[in-house]
């Protein structure tokens, strides 16, 4: 069996940025959400009637490079919500931090790094500020976490992804008997 190596969120993106620090012109019926860490919920990214919208000009003067291998965390205020990008037409705000993982790591394991209580931890213990908590870009490269190979990483998130859908659809069944 191999060893798991100590490595940094930063050495296992390709790029980690975080988003708009300023307002965009927003338009009521504009196809594009502004997304900041409070739509960031369970792992998806959750766009409410409320959130505000901008348009494709907008939109295109603001864009990150989201993949289909982005997650994100918020790192203003509430700190350690994330989500997985799935193609949704969003821009993000300076509370949402984006990171595209590298092809050479398993990003649903990644995304359990992230969503642990022990990075959660991590946040609060090295958060800024008294009224809003921050966390840096720089803090978010460097959290430090160990790396097994990938055919490991991919069995662990595999098994964790499971558990995560079981609750899912138990919750769902709560829901549906509470109705």
């Amino acid at each position: 069996m191999a060893e798991w190596i100590t490595t940094t969120l930063e050495e296992c993106t390709d790029i980690l940025g975080d988003g708009l620090h300023g307002t965009p012109k927003y338009t009521e019926n504009g196809e594009y959400a502004f997304v900041n860490g409070n739509n960031l919920v369970d792992g998806e990214i959750l766009i409410k009637k409320e959130t505000k919208r901008v348009d494709y000009s907008q939109y295109d003067k603001y864009k990150k490079p989201l993949t289909n291998r982005t997650i994100l965390v918020s790192i203003n205020g509430t700190l350690g919500n994330v989500g997985v990008y799935g193609s949704e037409k969003i821009i993000l705000g300076k509370s949402a931090c984006y990171f595209n993982v590298k092809e050479s790591v398993d990003k649903d394991f990644i995304y359990y790094i992230v969503s642990s209580p022990t990075f959660k931890q991590y946040l609060e213990s090295n958060a800024t500020g008294t009224t809003i908590k921050n966390i840096s870009l720089k803090q978010m490269r460097e959290y430090t976490f160990e790396l097994p190979e990938i055919g490991e990483q991919k069995r662990i998130s595999s098994v964790l992804r499971k558990i995560d859908e079981k609750i899912k659809n138990n919750r769902a069944i709560n829901n549906n008997l509470a109705a």
